[in-house]
C-alpha cells in the first residue's frame, strides 16, 4: 500500500515520495483555458487549496526552494492534454510569488501584521539574486533592501509584492504568477474584534491591490480562501477578480474527490468499506454540478483502515459557527430544527460576505455555513430581484451532523453541570420511564429556560418544541429524530425510532396553557390527539419496533405535565405526572 498524504501540501514532495493521490493536473488546462487576470476560488477548510497552490507553483516555476520541477509533470494528466502543448510551453517557464496566510492566527493586528512581514520576508529570501542584478534600478534595489533589513514601515510593506514582481520582470523577462493561498484566514480570528479587522482588512486589501490591480508586471493571478469577503472590504480594488464558489461550475472537479475517486482510493489501499457507508458519513457536498467528497476525512478514514470518525469537523476551530447558532434570533433556530431533522431548507446565499454582518444578517449567517462546509446545497437559482441566491441547503453527512449534536451537548452540559444527569435524562425518556423524564424535564426548564423563553404567546410552544428537540439531538446515534412530520390523520410534533430492535418508539405531542390548574386536561388532549390522529401510522413502516410510548406533554411557564400510554402487543399502561417548580415535588 502507498503512504498516505497526510499533512502534505508541497506537491514535489507528494509526487516524488510515492504518496496515494488523485491526479488533479488537468486544473492547470482549465485554468490557462480561462484567461481570468485574477482568480478567486473559495472553497472550504482542509479541501486542497493550499496542495493545488502548490501545484501551480511547481507547473510554472523552474525550480522550488532549490530544487528543479523539471520532468514532475511528465507522467501526470497535464502533459496527455492537447498534445502536451502546456508543458511546452509553460512548465518551468515564469517566475513566482508564492504565500499562504493559513497560519496568520494572531491575537492582535501588530501580531498578525508581523505575522504577514514574516511570510514576506520568507518569500523575498528566494530572491536574493535580485539585489547583485544590473537590472534592477537604484531605487528598487533600496527599498528590497529596507524590506529585508525588517526596516520597512506599513506602506512600504503594502506594496511588498508589487515591488518583487516588478523587479522578477525586470530580471526574467517573464511577467510573474502570484499565488495567495488562504487570503481570508487573518480576517477569521479578527472576527468580534472591530479595530482589529479594520485594521487587517485595510492592511490586506492595499497589499492585494498594489499587487494584483493594475501591475504591469503580473502574468495571472490565483488567490484561495473559504469565503468570497465583501466587496466593500478587502477585495474592494480588484475589479479584474472572477470568483469561483461552490455554487458556481468552474473548477468544481479539481477540489474535494468524486465518488469514482474515493472508490479508486479505498481499493487501491486494500479497504472493502461498503461505499454506501462511507457516503453517509462523509458525502453529500455539491459543488456546482457535481458531488464531491470531503478530501480530508477520506484520507484519514484510509490511513483508519476505514474507521469512521469525525475526521474534519476536528481539525479546525468551530467556536465561530457554534456562537452563531446559539446567538441566533428564533426564525434561525426555527429553520435549523428543520435541518437537524433530515428536512431541507430554503434560504438566501450572498457570494461576498460580510463579516460585520454575520450576527446581524440571516443571508450572512447562511452563507457561512454553506461555504464553510458545515451546510450543501440541493439547488442554487439567482434571485429575480436581487444578487441573492436562492438556494435549498440541508446538512450534508453524518460527520456534519455528529457535530451539531456535539454543539448541543456542551450546551446542555454547561446548563445542568453534571453530564450524568443528561445522560440519564435521555436514558428514562429511551426506556420509557415518562414520570423520570418530565421530572427531569422540568428541572432543566428551570435551570436554564428564562421567563421570556417560557412567558405563554402563540409562538412560544414552539420554544418548548425546540428545547426538547436539541436536548433530544445526540440520540440521533441510536434513533431516528423526526420533527413536524404527517402521519395517519395530521402532524405529530416529534417522532424517536429506535434504529434497532429491543426499544421503544416514542411519540411526543406539546401543548401550552396559561395556568397550571389547565396542564391536566391539556396533557390528556394532546394524548388523545396522538391516538385519534394515528400519528403511529408511520412506525408501521419499521417491524423491529415492538413498543411505543405516546406521551402528551403539557407546559405552564416552567411546570410540566405528562399524560402517557404505553403499549406494548396488547399490553397498555397508562398514567399521569405533574410537576411545578414552585414546590418542586410529584404530584400523582
Amino acid at each position: 500500500m502507498q503512504k498516505l498524504p497526510i499533512g502534505v501540501s508541497n506537491f514535489q514532495e507528494l509526487v516524488q515520495e510515492d504518496y496515494l493521490f488523485c491526479d488533479k493536473t488537468a486544473m492547470i488546462a482549465d485554468f490557462l483555458k480561462s484567461g481570468d487576470k485574477v482568480t478567486l476560488i473559495a472553497r472550504p477548510r482542509r479541501w486542497g487549496k493550499t496542495l493545488n497552490m502548490s501545484m501551480l507553483q511547481h507547473f510554472f516555476a523552474s525550480e522550488v526552494n532549490g530544487l528543479s520541477t523539471a520532468g514532475l509533470f511528465d507522467d501526470l494528466a497535464i502533459s496527455q492534454l492537447d498534445g502536451g502543448k502546456y508543458l511546452a510551453e509553460y512548465q518551468g517557464k515564469y517566475p513566482v510569488i508564492m504565500l499562504s496566510f493559513k497560519d496568520v492566527n494572531a491575537d492582535s493586528f501588530q501580531g498578525a501584521y508581523n505575522a504577514v512581514y514574516e511570510l514576506i520576508l520568507k518569500v523575498y529570501s528566494s530572491y536574493t539574486y535580485l539585489l547583485s542584478s544590473d537590472k534592477i534600478n537604484a531605487v528598487q534595489l533600496n527599498k528590497l533592501r529596507i524590506i529585508l533589513s525588517n526596516q520597512a514601515n506599513q506602506q512600504q510593506l503594502e506594496s511588498a509584492l508589487e515591488l518583487l514582481s516588478q523587479c522578477l520582470y525586470q530580471y526574467h523577462g517573464h511577467r510573474v504568477y502570484i499565488l495567495i493561498d488562504e487570503y481570508d484566514t487573518p480576517l477569521n480570528k479578527a472576527y468580534g474584534n472591530k479595530e482589529y479587522l479594520d485594521a487587517m482588512v485595510a492592511f490586506m486589501r492595499n497589499l492585494f491591490s498594489a499587487a494584483l490591480k493594475d501591475n504591469d508586471a503580473l502574468a495571472r493571478g490565483v488567490l484561495t480562501g473559504i469565503l468570497r469577503v465583501s466587496k466593500d472590504s478587502m477585495l474592494s480594488g480588484l475589479n479584474n477578480l472572477k470568483t469561483y464558489t461552490l455554487l458556481d461550475k468552474g473548477y468544481s472537479r479539481h477540489f474535494g474527490l468524486s465518488e469514482g475517486e474515493v472508490q479508486d482510493l479505498f481499493t487501491q489501499q486494500n479497504l472493502s468499506t461498503c461505499l454506501d457507508a462511507v457516503k453517509s458519513w462523509y458525502n453529500g457536498y455539491r459543488v456546482g454540478d457535481l458531488v464531491m467528497y470531503n478530501p480530508w476525512s477520506i484520507i484519514y478514514c484510509l490511513s483508519e483502515e476505514g474507521r469512521f470518525d469525525l475526521y474534519w469537523v476536528n481539525t479546525g476551530n468551530n467556536d465561530l459557527i457554534k456562537q452563531l447558532i446559539f446567538s441566533s434570533n428564533d426564525s434561525i433556530k426555527a429553520q435549523f430544527e428543520q435541518l437537524m431533522c433530515g428536512e431541507a431548507l430554503t434560504v438566501s446565499i450572498d457570494k461576498h460576505l460580510a463579516f460585520d454582518l454575520l450576527n446581524r444578517s440571516e443571508t450572512a449567517f447562511w452563507s457561512l455555513l454553506l461555504f464553510a462546509g458545515y451546510l450543501t446545497f440541493q439547488t442554487s437559482n439567482l434571485s429575480l430581484d436581487s444578487d441573492l441566491y436562492d438556494c435549498i441547503v440541508k446538512i450534508p453527512n453524518n460527520e456534519i451532523r455528529r457535530l451539531y449534536n456535539r454543539f448541543f451537548t456542551e450546551w446542555l452540559s454547561s446548563k445542568f453541570m453534571d453530564r450524568g444527569v443528561y445522560n440519564s435524562f435521555l436514558e428514562h425518556l429511551v426506556v420509557g420511564s415518562v414520570s423520570l423524564f418530565v421530572q427531569a424535564l422540568s428541572l432543566f426548564l428551570r435551570q436554564s429556560a428564562s421567563c421570556f423563553d417560557t412567558q405563554f404567546s402563540r409562538k412560544s410552544e414552539g420554544f418548548y418544541h425546540g428545547f426538547v428537540l436539541a436536548m433530544l439531538a445526540s440520540l440521533g446515534r441510536t434513533h431516528y429524530v423526526k420533527s413536524n412530520r404527517e402521519s395517519g390523520l395530521g402532524r405529530y410534533d416529534l417522532l424517536l425510532i429506535p434504529k434497532k430492535e429491543g426499544t421503544k418508539a416514542l411519540l411526543l405531542e406539546f401543548k401550552q396553557v396559561r395556568k397550571e390548574e389547565e396542564l391536566e386536561s391539556a396533557a390528556s388532549l394532546a394524548l388523545s390527539q396522538i391516538q385519534t390522529q394515528a400519528y403511529h401510522t408511520e412506525i408501521l413502516q419499521y417491524p423491529h419496533v415492538k413498543e411505543v410510548v405516546e406521551c402528551g406533554i403539557a407546559f405552564s411557564g416552567k411546570s410540566v405535565l405528562a399524560a402517557y400510554a404505553t403499549y406494548n402487543l396488547m399490553r397498555k399502561q397508562s398514567g399521569a405526572i405533574l410537576l411545578t417548580n414552585k414546590y418542586g415535588q410529584e404530584d400523582e
